[in-house]
């Protein structure tokens, strides 16, 4: 009976190590994944502040014609060309990033994919929002006016950017940890676009392949 008590201790005491090694080897596999998590929600929450360095907080009512105006545009081209000449060699990693997730075989990703893809991006995702604030600022952007213009420039070229992220829908999912499905940009049908608004994006066709990224990520 000793012996077979002492037996089952020692099977009692090795099933421990083993747990405690393989909860080890668990925890130094998984803890990178636990800090970049951390770390990225840890930016997103950066959102709000960064928003609030807007200085134009005023609404925007956007006309009823859907046209956009040439100072909005020039406005606009103004904000993009300063982002990424901001990041300079950093936009790279964006635009690695935005290749990545549009190379399967032409399919759309989906929400959730853009969102790894933000979490991969951590830093510069951040500093990309912070150089666009700084461009907002200096252009006299509300973040809704710009919003409706860069949808709409992007909509009169015939460019969909259908997992294009809603900033503020994504802050709000983050601080209630739920809705992530929905932060996608609403779509507007194509028919709806002025002719106006092509005619004045169109001699900014050569440039929408290098905003693209910037968009496709809310920015």
């Amino acid at each position: 009976m000793k012996k077979l008590l002492g037996g089952c201790l020692i099977v009692v005491v090795l099933c421990a190590i083993a747990l405690a090694v393989g909860a080890f080897f668990l925890y130094r596999a998984a803890s990178p994944v636990i800090d970049n998590a951390r770390n990225y929600l840890q930016g997103l929450s950066e959102l709000s502040e960064l928003e609030r360095e807007i200085k134009n907080q005023a609404p925007y009512s956007p006309p009823d014609s859907g046209e956009l105006t040439e100072a909005q545009v020039q406005r606009f081209v103004r904000v993009q060309d300063a982002v990424r000449a901001a990041l300079g060699q950093r936009m790279t990693e964006i635009e690695a990033k935005y290749k990545h997730l549009n190379s399967d075989g032409g399919q759309q990703p989906s929400i959730s994919e853009v969102i790894g893809g933000l979490s991969e991006l951590g830093n510069v995702f951040m500093q990309a929002r912070r150089f666009q604030v700084n461009a907002l600022n200096a252009e006299g952007f509300s973040q809704t006016e710009y919003s409706w213009v860069r949808d709409r420039v992007f909509r009169a070229a015939g460019v969909e950017v259908t997992s294009m992220v809603d900033l503020r829908k994504l802050e709000e999912a983050v601080k209630q940890g739920t809705g992530v499905e929905s932060i996608g940009v609403d779509q507007l049908p194509s028919s709806n676009v002025p002719e106006k608004n092509r005619a004045l994006v169109k001699p900014h066709m050569s440039k929408m392949d290098d905003w693209l990224p910037l968009a496709f990520f809310g920015l």
